[in-house]
């Protein structure tokens, strides 16, 4: 017979600390900030990461990834930023921004 954890190496161990340490990171994200910035970062991770792996790996990419990786960098510019005054957009009042602390103090 062998044991439990028969075949687990280092590495696997490495993969269950990585997988674990993102679970927290998702955790305080939505703890922090909402669901809303927790889906943009990842729509920008996946964008990110697999425009790295055409350089690391020699991924190749197809029009539909590039068109929907854009749309998601656009969509996530247009959302963390303001609207310029000509489009109907400007500076908002204090008063109606409602910002928490990213950290408790």
């Amino acid at each position: 017979a062998k044991p439990f954890m028969h075949g687990f190496t280092g590495w696997a161990w490495v993969i269950v600390a990585l997988q674990a340490g993102g679970g927290m990171l998702v955790a305080a994200v939505i703890k922090y900030a909402d669901n809303v910035l927790k889906g943009m970062a990842t729509g920008v991770s996946v964008a990110t990461g697999t425009f790295a792996s055409t350089f690391l790996f020699g991924t190749t990419l197809s029009m539909q990834f590039g068109i929907g990786a854009g749309a998601i960098l656009v969509s996530v510019y247009l959302f963390s930023n303001d609207l310029p005054v000509a489009c109907g957009g400007g500076k908002k009042a204090k008063s109606d921004v409602e910002m928490k602390a990213l950290l408790p103090k």
